[in-house]
C-alpha cells in the first residue's frame, strides 16, 4: 500500500497511510474510541454497558480482539487506512508516533467484480477465532443482520439521489475513529479531506453513523435497528427500554 503524507496543525500532526506495523495499535486506538459504540455492543451480545473500569478490563480486551480481527480483514481486502500520527507524542515504543486518528476506506469494486473476502482459514488467522470465543457464535448472524439492514437503506439512498450504478460503486467507510483524549482538534476533517482529494472528482461515499453529531455531515436515511432486544446502547434489553440504537446511513454525492 503506497505511504501518503500530508501535514496538519497541531502538535505536528500528520496525515499517513498505514503499514502493517501499525495494525495492533490502531486497534487499541479505536477500542478506546468505540468504547460504547452500539453496534459493537450488539454484537458482543453485552448485557450492560462498557467502561474504563478495572473490573471491564477482560470485556475491553474482548473488544480489541473483535477490532484487530476487522481492521486486519480490512487490510487483507485492499482497504484504504490512513491515519493522523503526533510525532511530539512519541515514546520508545511507539516508533515515530502516537496514532490518534484513523479511517479505512473501502473501494470501489471493479465492474463485474463479485463480493469476496478471506477464506474461513485465512479468517480464523485474522483473529475470527478469538472473536468467536469471546463473544459467541451468534455474533456472525447479528453482524450479517446489520450489514444487510444497511445495505438496504443505503440502495434506497441511491435509488432517491439517482445515482448512477450501485452502492457496491461507492467508497464505503468501514470505521472511523479519534483516540478520546484527542477529539475535538479537527483531526477527523484532517482524514476525510485526504481521503477525498485521493478519490476521483466524481466518487460517491457511503457511510453509517451512530450518532446525532455524526449523522448530520451528509445526507441520511435513519434506521432504528434492534428494537425490543437491545437499549439506545446495543445493549441486551426488554420492555420499554427496548428502543434500539439508531444507524444513519449517510452517502455523499458530487
Amino acid at each position: 500500500m503506497p505511504n501518503s503524507k500530508s501535514h496538519g496543525s497541531g502538535q505536528g500532526a500528520y496525515v499517513r497511510t498505514a503499514t502493517v506495523y501499525d495494525l495492533d495499535e490502531l486497534a487499541a486506538m479505536t477500542q478506546r474510541a468505540f468504547i460504547s459504540n452500539p453496534p459493537q455492543m450488539f454484537f458482543s451480545g453485552a448485557t450492560a454497558p462498557l467502561a474504563t473500569d478495572p473490573k471491564n478490563a477482560k470485556r475491553r480486551a474482548q473488544q480489541t480482539h473483535f477490532l484487530k480481527f476487522l481492521i486486519r480483514r480490512s487490510w487483507s481486502l485492499g482497504a484504504r487506512i490512513i491515519m493522523v500520527v503526533v510525532p511530539a507524542l512519541a515514546t520508545d515504543n511507539r516508533g515515530p508516533g502516537r496514532i490518534v486518528a484513523a479511517t479505512i476506506w473501502q473501494g470501489p469494486r471493479p465492474p463485474g467484480a463479485k463480493k469476496s473476502g478471506p477464506s474461513l482459514l485465512g479468517a480464523l488467522r485474522m483473529g475470527l477465532c478469538s472473536v468467536l470465543m469471546n463473544w459467541g457464535v451468534g455474533v456472525m448472524t447479528r453482524i450479517s443482520e446489520l450489514i444487510q439492514s444497511s445495505e438496504h437503506v443505503l440502495r434506497e439512498g441511491y435509488a432517491e439521489l439517482k445515482l448512477p450504478g450501485t452502492s457496491g460503486d461507492a467508497w464505503y467507510l468501514q470505521l472511523a475513529g479519534v483516540d478520546p483524549e484527542f477529539q475535538g482538534r479537527g483531526y477527523m476533517s484532517m482524514l476525510f479531506q485526504e481521503d477525498f482529494n485521493h478519490a476521483e472528482p466524481d466518487a460517491v461515499f457511503a457511510l453509517e453513523a451512530t450518532t446525532p453529531r455524526s449523522r448530520d455531515v451528509y445526507k441520511h436515511i435513519s434506521r432504528q435497528w434492534g428494537k425490543g432486544n437491545v437499549d439506545a446502547f446495543g445493549v441486551v434489553s426488554s420492555g420499554h427500554s427496548a428502543t434500539g440504537f439508531p444507524i444513519y446511513p449517510m452517502i455523499r454525492a458530487p
